[in-house]
């Protein structure tokens, strides 16, 4: 899987404003036959201390009664999932507008130390590769800031452990939407002491591998989801609809990509399935010690596989040797890749199978000196008939579609070509489907010519 467009935040301080003072220089006339006198005083304006983040966004301070309310939360919560926490819980309090404003510095900062020069290019150029869009880097980038200001109605952060919710100013009380967000994101805490949220996800980042991430993702937010279900169950019908009225409006400012959105549909809709599933046949207990577990995101899209703990093939794949060519990335393909790339163009009742049905994948990225991108692919699938469904779901998906204007039988598989340079083959040998796209024409001739193209 390729790495996850995920922002993290590594150091938090709070800065105070200084009082400043403020000097007038007032003349006063003494009656007197030889002498005039000047008197200086001093006005002291106390400006009001504001605590801020890293990011110099402002940090709100909650009253005594909103702390207790925060106490009852983490109680309600260790309750219903029946584990104690070992730490107290950190909090951030924003406005909305500032809770936007961290996001979207936070994944800024984050942006340039995850990207290596020419990684983000390359990393658009796939998709654009793909058909999923027309984007510039420039533009890409900017639509994610977008969805990091408007994804999310509170968070908590794996790296610095801190819950972030942004709330009114000025109140006394959290309000009914405020707690049941709260209740979600200390989950998320509780998790994060019983699992070491932290150190599996500095592992991650330290390999540059995020292929555990979307199933465990998938439970810890169905198990979030599920506790503030009960939660919201104690709330009457007038509640409810106070809670509801309390709701933010956030909206994004422009329209985004549908394929965004995917990765959330695994967590916050398949996920909840399969949770289900598991607390039907061992209760919450059972959802925790799922925990531990790293499930694959097959796993999540199809529980029978979960509880069959059936897993990946890892599936040989070898490097091409074509003139000008060098290695740039490689990695594994699963379930997910596979429903983000096809749903678009075939819609989730053929990808969500097309994902399920997969043994195992890999990929190998190259690029020339000219900063062209030839990717290569290779997947098995779990059965004979699964592996012809890989295949027409790739072949129709992805080189059927209209900018393929050139589309046909080829090198003993599919071939099209696009008006702007790209080439597409994919092919299936019975034991696995391959394909390869290239932002040039020429490659995959190439590949065929040298006997690599049905054989790599």
């Amino acid at each position: 899987m390729n790495k996850q467009l995920v922002s993290i935040l590594l150091v938090f301080f709070m800065f105070s404003c200084s009082s400043a003072q403020e000097e007038s220089v007032e003349s006063v006339d003494i009656t007197s036959t030889t002498t005039t006198t000047t008197t200086t005083t001093t006005t002291t304006t106390t400006i009001p201390e504001i605590n801020v983040d890293e990011y110099g966004v402002e940090i709100l301070d909650i009253s005594d009664d909103m702390k207790q309310q925060l106490s009852d939360l983490a109680a309600f919560v260790a309750d219903k999932v029946g584990i104690n926490f070992t730490e107290e819980p950190k909090f951030q309090f924003y406005t909305l507008n500032g809770y936007q404003d961290y996001n979207e510095l936070s994944y800024l900062d984050e942006f340039d130390k995850d990207y290596e020069p020419g990684e983000w290019e390359r990393a658009v150029l796939s998709e654009q590769l793909w058909g999923l869009t027309t984007s510039s880097p420039a533009a890409m980038k900017q639509l994610l800031v977008e969805f990091m200001r408007c994804s999310s109605a509170g968070s908590y952060n794996l790296k610095d452990e801190l819950i972030r919710v942004p709330i009114k100013r000025n109140q006394k009380k959290l309000n009914l939407w405020e707690r049941s967000v709260l209740v979600h994101e200390l989950v998320h805490t509780l998790q994060g002491q019983i699992v070491d949220l932290k150190t599996w996800y500095e592992e991650m980042e330290e390999l540059d591998d995020y292929a555990n991430y979307a199933g465990r993702r998938a439970i810890m937010e169905a198990q979030a989801e599920l506790v503030q279900a009960y939660w919201e169950s104690d709330l009457d019908v007038y509640d409810r609809q106070q809670m509801n009225s309390e709701r933010p409006n956030i909206s994004c400012a422009v329209e985004l990509p549908p394929y965004f959105y995917i990765p959330n549909e695994l967590y916050y809709s398949f996920g909840p399935q399969l949770v289900k599933e598991i607390r039907t046949s061992g209760g919450m207990e059972a959802v925790t010690e799922a925990l531990h577990e790293l499930p694959t995101a097959e796993q999540v899209y199809s529980p029978e596989k979960y509880f069959a703990k059936e897993v990946y093939e890892d599936i040989p794949i070898d490097e091409i040797e074509l003139q000008g060519w060098t290695v740039i990335d490689q990695g594994s393909l699963d379930a997910l890749d596979i429903v983000y790339l096809l749903q678009g163009p075939l819609g989730r009742q053929t990808a969500v199978p097309a994902g399920v049905g997969i043994g195992g994948g890999k990929w190998i990225d190259y690029i020339d000196d000219n900063n062209n991108l030839l990717m290569t692919i290779k997947i098995s699938g779990d059965s004979s008939e699964d592996l012809e469904e890989i295949f027409n779901a790739f072949g129709i998906g992805i080189l059927t579609q209209e900018r393929f204007t050139n589309f046909g039988a080829g090198f003993s598989g599919y071939l099209g070509f696009t008006e702007n340079g790209t080439e597409g083959w994919i092919g299936n040998d019975g034991e696995y489907v391959r394909m390869v796209l290239s932002s040039t024409r020429g490659p995959i001739g190439d590949l065929f010519d040298s006997n690599q193209l049905l054989d790599y």
